[in-house]
């Protein structure tokens, strides 16, 4: 038979391999650089970035800049099996950062189950459509919990809009000129052509003037001819 010292010690060690059975996101909320074993969080409703404080953190954190609502997180399990899982089971996202009021997200690439080894992965998360993520100081920041079938994890802060904004920027930056350009060749054309056309009139009236004057000598010298001959000009 087994002793009662036998059972407590097996539950110790249950609690202690569970314990050592973790699985984090990075950048993780909170944290600075990769984060360690000690980093990872337990989300749970009401807790979704586990212990770490929010309104503390949210600004000083990395954040992910999402490509349209999608963005890449990397995922490190530091044990295998199901406990040490990198399969991300519930993404939970807060549009205005606070760290209150979640809504579910998606997971459209997701990572290992129940990894043999400890090791690294990207998982790809989506925001829900319409998302306009304004916590932070600079009021475009999402808070997302992400948790893993083994039910550990973290929070992410995930930046909505920097890329986008810096890309209309540019663009218009890049047309402005253009526009400009164009705008400033259409007088100058114009000033060309009413230069040429006041030359070109010029030369014009100066040649008709001179067949004109030609014209006027020939019929002089005619009437000359005629008076003295006197022969009748028609």
């Amino acid at each position: 038979m087994f002793s009662k010292s036998f059972f407590v010690s097996l539950f110790v060690v249950a609690l202690s391999s569970q314990a050592y059975a973790h699985a984090a996101i990075a950048p993780a909320l909170g944290v600075k650089g990769t984060p360690a074993r000690s980093d990872v969080q337990r989300p749970a409703t009401g807790k979704e970035c586990g212990n770490v404080n929010v309104a503390q953190t949210l600004d000083t954190s990395t954040p992910i800049v999402a490509n349209g609502n999608s963005f890449t997180a990397t995922i490190t399990n530091f044990n295998g099996g199901k406990d040490g899982s990198r399969e991300v089971t519930n993404l939970q996202v807060d549009a205005s950062g606070a760290g209150k009021t979640f809504v579910k997200g998606t997971v459209t690439t997701n990572g290992d189950a129940a990894p043999a080894t400890t090791g690294s992965q990207q998982i790809v998360g989506s925001l829900p459509a319409g998302t306009k993520c304004t916590g932070g100081k600079s009021g475009n920041l999402c808070l997302v919990s992400l948790t893993t079938a083994g039910g550990f994890g973290n929070c992410v802060v995930v930046q909505q809009g920097a890329a986008g904004a810096t890309g209309a920027a540019a663009a218009g930056a890049a047309a402005a000129p253009a526009a400009s350009a164009s705008t400033a060749a259409k007088p100058a054309t114009n000033k060309a052509a009413a230069k040429g056309a006041k030359k070109g009139g010029k030369k014009g009236g100066k040649k008709a003037g001179k067949n004109a004057a030609k014209n006027a000598n020939k019929q002089t010298a005619a009437r000359s001819w005629a008076s003295r001959r006197n022969v009748r000009l028609a």
